[in-house]
């Protein structure tokens, strides 16, 4: 992979003042996070009318009360996701360790051994970042594809703090052969899949109605042969992260990219049911309510 640029000295010093900070608040950097999450619940009206309507449809009987319940709640939590970005940057992994743990290893011990490395199929419910860092804590290596985030001083930021925890990043423009070469290395290829920003996509039916996925999973499975695992990584009490690491789904000769991907959309979402406060729908979120 080409050598990309340093985000300006500036940002850096700026991303590392602020995981010293919330080092220094230890926990309490979550009450700094409930605070901004439930600032922007408040300010925001459309996009906390949206995460309403998205929480209602989700689960079939929720009521306006509760789907308003769990709306404030994704803000909180995503505020304690974002802080969690920070506090984790280049954390050490014997500390990471401490504070998680993996369900499903053995899905993931027989994919390596396997020797084809495998698919992680991941929704924006959870921490993504969290679950890499934890991966990685435990010695699986992971490759990714990131778009733009912000502008482009922001993204290249992200970008090296990712690559700093040791994550291989390719944007979506050179994503397709870097993804197969991190497979054909026994490496495994973490995707979120319910917002795509680029590449192939197909419809499926995900909590509660028609959401758009990205292809990519099964377009890698169905060309390599290689596993798809649907994965949730979620905050369980205050301090500590758990990763579900599915069983493969189903990739049979003659299955398309929609049926794979509905299958793993149907596992994903039994996660945001268990965990309905870290889903972040604070968006248009399905295909026929845009």
């Amino acid at each position: 992979m080409a050598e990309r640029p340093l985000p300006p000295a500036s940002l850096r010093a700026g991303l590392r003042a602020a995981t010293a900070v919330t080092r220094v608040l230890g926990p309490l950097r979550y009450t700094l996070a409930d605070a901004v999450g439930l600032g922007v619940y408040a300010l925001q009206p459309e996009r906390r009318r949206r995460a309403t309507a998205n929480h209602r449809r989700a689960r079939t009987g929720r009521d306006d009360a509760e789907a308003r319940r769990w709306a404030r709640r994704s803000f909180r939590e995503y505020g304690r996701t974002t802080v969690d970005f920070l506090w984790a940057n280049h954390l050490d992994q014997a500390r990471v360790r401490r504070m998680s743990n993996i369900l499903g290893q053995d899905h993931i011990d027989a994919a390596l051994d396997g020797g084809k490395g495998g698919v992680f199929a991941l929704a924006h419910h959870g921490n993504w970042d969290m679950a890499a860092n934890v991966a990685t804590a435990y010695g699986i290596e992971l490759t990714t594809v990131m778009g733009p985030v912000g502008t482009e001083w922001i993204t290249e930021l992200v970008v090296w703090a990712r690559e700093q925890n040791q994550l291989e990043v390719f944007t979506p423009d050179n994503a397709a052969r870097g993804l197969v070469r991190a497979l054909r290395r026994n490496r495994f290829v973490c995707l979120l899949c319910d917002i795509p920003e680029s590449g192939p996509t197909v419809v499926v039916d995900y909590c509660g109605g028609p959401v758009e996925f990205s292809a990519v999973p099964a377009w890698l499975a169905l060309r390599t042969g290689t596993p798809v695992m649907p994965v949730e990584c979620y905050r369980t009490g205050r301090r500590r992260y758990q990763i579900r690491c599915n069983a493969p789904v189903e990739v049979n000769e003659g299955d398309d990219e929609a049926t794979v991907m509905q299958r793993v959309a149907r596992v994903l979402e039994e996660g945001v049911h268990r965990h309905p406060g870290q889903w972040y729908p604070f968006r248009p979120f399905y295909a026929d309510d845009r």
